[in-house]
C-alpha cells in the first residue's frame, strides 16, 4: 500500500476510519493488550481528539467533522504505538511534537516491515530535584504536649526543641481546665 495518493484526500469520521484500519492491516500490526483495539472505531477517534492525540477536523461540512492526511498518519501511528505496548500517555508524549514528515515516515517503516515503525518517544523532561521524605520531626516537651518543626525551614531543629522544653519548664504550672461545647438552651 502507497501512501501518496491519500495526501490530498479528505474523509468524514467514518471513512477516516476504514482507511486507518486498511491502513494498520497493511502493516499486519495488532495491539499486544488485549482491551486495545486494532483499528481505531469512531468513538475511539472522538477521545483521541478529547485529549489531544488527534488534531482538531480541518473543518465541518454541516454537523459532519472532515479529517485530512494528517489525522490518518496520527491514528496509524498511535495504533502502531500501541501495538508497541506503550501507555496512552506514553503515546501523548511521544507524538506531541510529531511533524507530519514524521509520521508519514513512521508509518511508511511499518508498511516496509520494519520494527521501528513508530516516532521515537520524546524523552520526558527532567525531574526538578525532590526535597528530603520526612521533613519533619516530632517530640515530645511534656506529657501530651507534641512539637513538630519542618526541618527544612529550621537549619538545627535539635538546638529548636532544646529551646522550646527550656521555654516550657520555666513557665509556672497552671492547672488546665477543660474546653467543654456550650450547652445550648431547648425552648418548649
Amino acid at each position: 500500500m502507497k501512501l501518496e495518493p491519500l495526501t490530498d484526500t479528505e474523509w468524514d469520521l467514518e471513512g477516516v476510519c476504514v482507511q486507518a484500519a486498511d491502513v494498520l492491516a497493511a502493516t499486519g500490526a495488532g495491539a499486544t493488550d488485549a482491551r486495545v483495539r486494532d483499528v481505531p472505531d469512531a468513538r475511539t477517534v472522538r477521545y483521541y481528539q478529547s485529549i489531544g492525540l488527534l488534531d482538531r477536523p480541518v473543518r465541518y461540512d454541516g454537523r459532519k467533522a472532515i479529517y485530512a492526511y494528517r489525522h490518518l498518519l496520527q491514528m496509524v501511528c498511535v495504533k502502531l504505538l500501541q501495538a508497541q505496548g506503550l501507555s496512552l500517555a506514553q503515546v501523548q508524549q511521544a507524538l506531541a511534537v510529531a511533524t507530519t514528515a514524521q509520521l508519514e515516515r513512521a508509518v511508511a517503516e511499518a508498511l516496509a516491515g520494519r520494527a521501528t515503525a513508530a516516532p521515537t518517544p520524546v524523552p520526558p523532561p527532567p525531574t526538578p530535584p525532590t526535597q528530603p521524605t520526612a521533613p519533619w520531626q516530632t517530640r515530645e516537651l511534656a506529657p501530651g504536649v507534641l512539637v513538630t518543626i519542618d526541618v527544612n525551614r529550621h537549619p538545627d531543629p535539635e538546638a529548636l526543641f532544646s529551646r522550646l522544653k527550656q521555654l516550657s519548664s520555666e513557665s509556672p504550672q497552671t492547672p488546665v481546665t477543660p474546653v467543654t461545647p456550650k450547652q445550648e438552651k431547648h425552648r418548649p
